[in-house]
């Protein structure tokens, strides 16, 4: 690969719209890229943690830490990264992230004890959050000016996400079962060189801001709109559910039922194909038709019954009736709550503020799945998901409250003036 490809897209004649970069859609491709690296090893982790947890004697606290050692690294530190991608630039703190995190996941491979294991896994959170952090909804609004484009990049991205989290599911099985457990981690860094490859081919490189970068890390004016706050609870609230969900699956089915790894990750992939169908085909049409105060409510009203469902889902129970019920309801709510979140942020929020409301999207799914892995690992699996699932059944309804916004179309879905 080149880097000869550096200068940035010039805009038209004044009032025009800034040219759009032949290369946009490898851009893209790099950004997808790296977003489903990421995903990957968050629907990784859940279905290998049983035998991780087994082969490093690790207590049941420790077990829970694994995941929220990385959400909450990957959550706590990503406006900050955000910060620094800007006096870095932003491809160069993209491809330093990735590189970072590739390189993490190869030592993590290699943990040895609990302590290690842990620590290792914050690096991760810590890189991955550096190369997300420039790769967000601002990065993805300057490659596609285009509104129209916008909105095409837009699914593709969510797609990614969810295919993503079936390929995580898929391959933690299967390496799991017929490697270790750590080729899981090993595994992830081809597709971090790939990422990083492509980036410096398509995407071109910008200036630092420099060191005298000022302004609070979250305005709150980002957060002082109710539609923004109401988009943040949904998908805080919804990866309650998710992450919580797909561990307590996990377990349930390997542990209770006597599933093997395999097995398990391919009972959680009908998720990623709802996620991909409605991404792909459903996404332009729920769009036009449905609010986004219908699309968010509904949506973490959906995860709320999926995730409570899982309180029926015991080690003798059906797959049929117990899993997946629960594996469809939250296919369908975390891409509607996705869709429409991605939109209306991009309808709502100026240019200023579009970093941050993206980053916020990333910081409040990581810090819902540091929630609810300890939330539903720490109680048995029927009181846990009946917690959670109270809990994200009245954060839908206090979304419906907040969210208050128009129905998105795609001359609409990208732009929008700052509130």
């Amino acid at each position: 690969m080149t880097t000869a490809h550096t200068a940035p897209a010039r805009a038209g004649a004044a009032g025009d719209p800034p040219a759009a970069s032949p290369l946009r859609w490898w851009a893209l491709a790099a950004l997808a890229a790296a977003q489903l690296t990421l995903v990957m090893e968050m629907n990784l982790v859940p279905v290998a943690l049983p035998s991780v947890q087994r082969e490093l004697g690790l207590t049941g606290a420790e077990r829970a830490l694994v995941v929220s050692a990385y959400t909450l690294a990957f959550g706590l530190l990503f406006l900050p990264a955000g910060r620094l991608s800007e006096r870095l630039g932003r491809r160069r703190a993209f491809v330093t992230g990735l590189a970072g995190f590739g390189a993490a996941s190869l030592l993590t491979g290699t943990a040895d004890g609990s302590g290690e294991l842990l620590v290792l896994r914050a690096l991760q959170g810590a890189f991955g959050a550096l190369a997300l952090a420039p790769a967000s909804m601002a990065l993805l609004a300057r490659t596609f000016p285009d509104p129209r484009e916008r909105v095409t990049a837009i699914g593709v991205f969510t797609a990614v996400a969810g295919g993503g989290g079936g390929l995580g599911v898929l391959f933690g099985g299967l390496l799991t079962e017929h490697a270790s457990w750590r080729w899981c981690m090993y595994g992830l860094a081809p597709l971090a060189v790939f990422a990083v490859a492509v980036a410096l081919y398509a995407i071109p490189a910008d200036e630092p801001a420099g060191p005298r970068t000022t302004g609070p890390l979250l305005p709150l004016r980002v957060l002082r709109d109710r539609t923004r706050a109401g988009v943040f609870l949904a998908v805080f609230a919804a990866n309650i559910g998710t992450f919580g969900g797909f561990t307590v699956i996990s377990y349930t089915l390997q542990e209770g039922a006597g599933w093997s790894p395999t097995g398990a990750g391919l009972a959680i992939l009908p998720l990623a194909a709802v996620v991909v169908a409605n991404s792909v085909f459903g996404a332009p049409l729920l769009l036009r038709t449905l609010t986004p105060k219908a699309l968010l409510a509904s949506g973490t009203a959906l995860v709320a019954a999926a995730t409570a469902w899982l309180a029926a889902a015991g080690p003798g129970t059906p797959y049929a009736t117990g899993v997946l019920p629960s594996v469809l309801l939250m296919g369908f709510g975390i891409t509607w709550i996705m869709i429409s979140a991605n939109g209306t942020l991009a309808q709502r929020t100026g240019p200023r503020d579009m970093a941050t409301a993206g980053g916020m999207v990333n910081i409040t799914t990581q810090l819902g799945g540091a929630v609810g892995v300890p939330l539903m690992l720490g109680l048995d699996p029927r009181t846990g998901a009946l917690t959670a699932g109270a809990l994200i059944a009245a954060a839908a309804v206090l979304v419906a409250f907040l969210v208050d916004a128009p129905r998105l179309r795609g001359k609409e879905g990208g732009g929008g003036g700052g509130h």
